[in-house]
């Protein structure tokens, strides 16, 4: 066997089992109930401590044969092996699919259901919105602040904000400069500078970028985790994620309406 085909071999052992410790074989939510084993002490913390176990002597008393020396497992077998793994993993199924987006959010424009589908759904996937509790508190926040996701800016000139230090709009023409954007209004020149800091876009100085679709998910994600929400929505409820996004009552039964309505889609089989 040659050396290339030795290294394709050794990196498709260490592949296969890295995706038996990936996917947990042996184990199912089905078997929930049974009493819990000690878990077994591992020494394959890599791949390559993987491959520099392999007995490849015995190998080769098989009949397996190389052409070169031993040698060290060198950095570019791991990352194939990486590789490897990446492209047999299959990618997680979406939180939310359209038909459900549409009927969590019946106002919602049919014809952005596809355009906000996939960032929607990433944005969440990044941010641990994993749970029916937080993707049903957060899209109803998002659904009210957007109107349906009608619009990712405010509708209001943003006047009523010109001054509030308590946003960081202290200078002149703050208030409509920084008005409400993006799918959750993140609102302020204090947001808009940490909010920038996070995802790397400049919203400071050109703060429409925050209305578009392929950031509006994103920063309300931002927001959303920078209050720890997640938590809020596991413990605290509805009532109180709708306090911290909204800073008070405004519009809290249709948040809670839409909420209930999120957890019944979710949550059917």
């Amino acid at each position: 066997m040659s050396v290339s085909s030795l290294r394709r071999f050794r990196a498709a052992v260490a592949a296969a089992a890295v995706l038996t410790a990936a996917l947990g074989v042996g184990t199912s939510a089905a078997h929930a109930d049974t009493a819990p084993t000690a878990p077994t002490q591992t020494r394959f913390q890599e791949p390559r401590d993987l491959l520099r176990a392999l007995d490849f002597d015995a190998l080769a008393a098989d009949g397996w044969t190389v052409t070169d020396d031993e040698e060290e497992v060198d950095s570019a077998e791991a990352t194939e092996v990486v590789e490897l793994v990446a492209e047999t993993t299959p990618a997680p199924p979406p939180a939310v699919t359209p038909e459900e987006l549409t009927r969590i959010v019946p106002g919602i424009p049919a014809e952005k259901v596809e355009q906000y589908i996939a960032p929607l759904n990433d944005a969440m996937a990044r941010s641990g919105i994993d749970n029916p509790v937080r993707q049903a508190a957060f899209l109803a926040q998002l659904a009210v602040e957007s109107d349906s996701f009608r619009t990712f800016e405010e509708y209001a000139s943003g006047r009523a904000y010109e001054g509030r230090a308590d946003l960081g709009n202290t200078h002149p023409g703050d208030g409509e400069r920084y008005k409400g954007r993006g799918a959750i209004q993140i609102t302020g020149r204090h947001n808009y500078e940490k909010v920038s800091e996070h995802i790397g876009v400049d919203f400071v100085a050109h703060p429409e970028l925050l209305a578009a679709p392929e950031n509006a998910f994103t920063t309300a994600a931002w927001y959303w985790t920078s209050r720890n929400l997640n938590e809020v929505a596991d413990t605290a409820g509805i009532v109180r994620v709708s306090e911290l996004v909204n800073g008070g009552h405004h519009a809290l039964g249709r948040r809670i309406d839409d909420f209930k309505r999120g957890l019944d889609v979710l949550l059917q089989p």
